[in-house]
């Protein structure tokens, strides 16, 4: 049985400006919630009914990085959660409107302080409606980077998913799935029968930038996101329109989650018998 890994300690440098930044935000009227995993690096500050500040710090070798943003606290009324605020406080994906920065000098305070009280100011008497909407306009925009790229590549959208009819009625599809437990999503590649749904998937794959995967879509860099459609999402796309089915189905790497056994396929099926036998 292998030794747990315990958790290595902080540098000293960052230890100390993790105290320092706990006492600025307890002094700003912050306050630090009284359990959870990490109480001292969570810390609210209730400013409408429904409404609060939340800031978080995360420590490592490298710095500290601080997700910050409103959130609705609109849980509170839920019974059995009227202390969650107080005990556990938000923690980074639950975050109504977020952003991110890393603090990794003292060189960097000013402009990270700067950052964050500008947040603090811009959404200072939102009500948790028109906060949510705001949440929303921009989750609109995130989608819409998506299907600027598969757009043109006549991908038609419905919800979060575009999907291409392929030969032998095949259809190609991709999807931003959020993840069931948190404001993050997976992004899934498939192709698979049109007229047999989701039972007759022949390929499935999931991508994700820099391995973010799920990935927190408020918190990902621009730049970050960019790089990964168009030098992972689209070029895959564009894999799949244009090499022909037969050639995809000889690549038993590509097939390897196939859900109907290689049997729905007769683009594929002549690839069975070398199946069966790796199989076997």
């Amino acid at each position: 049985m292998h030794d747990i890994e315990k958790k290595m300690p902080l540098p000293e440098e960052i230890a100390a400006r993790i105290t320092r930044y706990r006492r600025q935000l307890l002094d700003f009227g912050m306050r630090a919630p009284s359990g959870g995993d990490e109480p001292e690096c969570r810390f609210y500050k209730p400013v409408t009914e429904l409404t609060a500040f939340i800031v978080n710090l995360h420590s490592s070798a490298e710095g500290v990085a601080v997700v910050y943003g409103y959130a609705s606290t609109a849980f509170t009324r839920m019974i059995g959660d009227e202390n969650a605020l107080e005990t556990l406080g938000v923690a980074d994906w639950e975050i109504t409107i977020r952003e991110k920065v890393v603090i990794r000098d003292e060189m960097e305070e000013g402009g990270a302080r700067a950052r964050v009280a500008a947040m603090y100011e811009r959404y200072l008497h939102t009500e948790k409606d028109e906060l949510l909407a705001y949440a929303k306009a921009k989750r609109s925009e995130f989608i819409r980077r998506f299907a600027v790229r598969l757009k043109p590549m006549g991908f038609l959208k419905k919800g979060n998913t575009w999907t291409k009819a392929l030969e032998n009625d095949c259809v190609a599809v991709f999807n931003a799935q959020k993840s069931g437990f948190s404001d993050e999503y997976y992004f899934n590649i498939y192709i698979r029968k049109m007229k047999q749904g989701d039972y007759a998937v022949c390929y499935n794959a999931r991508v994700a930038p820099e391995g973010m995967s799920p990935m927190d879509w408020q918190l990902v860099d621009e730049v970050v996101l960019d790089g990964f459609l168009d030098g992972t999402v689209v070029p895959a796309m564009e894999w799949i329109l244009h090499t022909p089915l037969q050639e995809l189905g000889a690549m038993p790497d590509l097939w390897i989650n196939c859900y109907c056994g290689r049997h729905l396929c007769s683009s594929c099926w002549v690839e069975k018998n070398l199946w069966e036998s790796m199989e076997g």
